[in-house]
């Protein structure tokens, strides 16, 4: 019962911290009331009691002593930091800039970069091509307009470069009051590293105004321009990144860090499971249940998108974010699960570092600046060829359907949506017998290799080829629109086939084996 309650805790605290990382919930960034780092914190000291929950010396009287403490600590933090949000001072209307320790450090990155940006790409421009005069246009509020959609005359670029300066002026002194109040020695080295590149960029913008004010004639400006502020640009563009990808999600434009973010939340989750105990069974089987977890939960958004982009035509660039990064962890994450059921824990850990190491590389490319190993087992299952035989036929139903509803008779091309969910259902039946192989800690390994080298691989190609946008569905032959299907029919076919033959050889044998045991008994 306890076990069960202190899950639901976790549970929902790894909810809340999602659903804040998501933009589902609001808070409220001007009071610093640093919920999520909070949170993270409470989810650890709760880790750490399911730890000592699931040790094999749970149920005697010393560790269950420990645990009640363990709980109670776990209450009196929850008592301390409400105490410490009802302490909070008010919220007032007066707009101070304070070094946070979270992604409000990149705002004023976000800022910088996104006028000098703006600057470059503008300078870029042909004569007369979209420049705005500046007394008619104004920039948008919070820089909603894209770069080089709002220019000004190139007279006026100077002008633009002294409120850049305004914005580091206001930086560093924000850096200044925060040196003064600051004692500890790796956080005022930080501060003064950032301090030395604020003072670095605002000299190279000061020769910069220097130059523009001297000159007055507009291709010359443009030409200064791109010259001396392309690399500035650069340089911005990736210490923004490289800010947003330290403070997470929350300052990572990229969808795809709300899904990386969580992984590598899982991943050290389990690296803190592995130094709490020494049963090694106990750590692969909660690696290996987590994991099927969240590749199933993983798999259900990604089946959701495919979706929608079905029936829509079309997906926004947030949901494409994360349909990729769906693809590319799903089959090392598999491989996590194939760890866990083949090796020992040593390798575990190691797979988990690397996955960590790879992750936040994925990481670095959306927010800052492969070999699948198939182990093979000795040991047959029960009946191997007869299950995969019943799970083909399934398959080849919803085939069949496809071929039947959509493809054969196409009349419009509201088949070729019908088709494509019709696709997206035989992935859920794919990843469903999947998940359920690995369970069962893959006692049927051909039936996993089959789907995933040979159903899978065609079923992406007719996904592939019929959401192209440039496809003219009822324009298609019959022979056309059915190719592709066809292709993965067959190897169904072909495969049933073959474990057909398997399952009437080994009757045969058996009733072999029978026989001669009977002629022996009777002589």
């Amino acid at each position: 019962k306890t076990l069960e309650q202190v899950m639901e805790i976790r549970e929902s605290l790894l909810k809340r911290i999602k659903d804040i990382r998501k933009g589902d919930v609001q808070i409220d960034t001007e009071q610093n009331i640093k919920q999520e780092q909070m949170l993270s914190e409470f989810r650890m000291e709760i880790m750490t009691i399911l730890l000592k929950l699931v040790d094999k010396d749970a149920a005697t009287i010393d560790k269950l002593k420990e645990i009640s403490k363990d709980l109670l600590r776990f209450k009196m933090s929850i008592s301390n930091e409400v105490m410490r949000m009802l302490m909070l001072p008010q919220a007032t209307t007066r707009t101070v800039t304070t070094q946070t320790g979270d992604c409000s450090e990149c705002d004023v990155l976000k800022e910088i970069s996104t006028k000098i940006e703006n600057l470059v790409v503008c300078a870029d421009k042909e004569e007369g091509e979209d420049v705005q005069d500046a007394e008619i246009v104004q920039e948008p509020e919070g820089n909603e307009a894209g770069a080089g959609q709002v220019c000004m005359p190139p007279a006026m670029y100077a002008m633009d470069l002294i409120g850049v300066n305004e914005l580091i002026d206001n930086e560093i002194e924000g850096l200044y009051t925060s040196l003064i109040t600051t004692t500890e020695e790796d956080t005022r080295l930080k501060q003064f590293e950032k301090l030395k590149d604020f003072k670095s960029l605002r000299e190279t913008i000061d020769e910069m105004i220097t130059k523009l004010m001297s000159e007055t004639d507009d291709e010359k400006l443009k030409k200064l321009v791109k010259r001396s502020l392309g690399r500035v640009n650069t340089e911005q563009k990736t210490k923004l990144k490289d800010c947003q990808a330290q403070c997470g999600p929350g300052g990572c434009e990229s969808c795809a860090a709300d899904v990386l973010y969580d992984a590598i939340a899982k991943m050290n989750d389990y690296k803190t499971f592995f130094n709490n105990t020494d049963d090694e069974e106990a750590k692969k089987e909660f690696v290996r249940t987590d994991m099927i977890k969240y590749i199933t939960e993983n798999n259900n958004e990604a089946r959701d998108i495919l979706t929608k982009k079905a029936t829509e035509g079309v997906i926004d660039e947030c949901d494409q974010e994360k349909s990729e990064i769906y693809k590319m962890t799903k089959a090392p994450m598999w491989m996590l699960v194939n760890t866990t059921i083949f090796a020992g824990v040593d390798e575990l850990e190691v797979m988990v570092d690397a996955m960590v190491t790879q992750l936040e590389e994925l990481l670095k490319q959306y927010c800052g600046s492969d070999v699948v190993i198939t182990v093979r087992t000795t040991d047959e299952g029960p009946n191997c060829e007869w299950e995969e035989y019943q799970q083909t036929k399934e398959y080849l139903i919803k085939v069949d359907d496809i071929i039947q509803e959509a493809l054969f008779k196409a009349k419009d091309d509201s088949a070729q949506v019908t088709a494509i969910l019709g696709f997206v259902d035989i992935q859920g039946l794919y990843d469903k017998r999947v998940k359920k192989l690995f369970e069962e800690e893959l006692v049927c390994p051909d039936e996993v290799k089959v789907i995933k080298k040979e159903y899978m691989t065609q079923l992406s190609k007719c996904m592939a080829q019929f959401m192209n946008g440039k496809l003219k569905f009822s324009e298609m032959s019959r022979l056309q629109r059915i190719s592709c299907t066809k292709e993965l029919r067959n190897a169904m076919e072909s495969r049933m086939g073959k474990l057909l033959q398997a399952e009437l050889e080994k009757s045969l044998n058996e009733i072999e084996v029978a026989s001669e045991a009977n002629a022996i008994k009777s002589g």
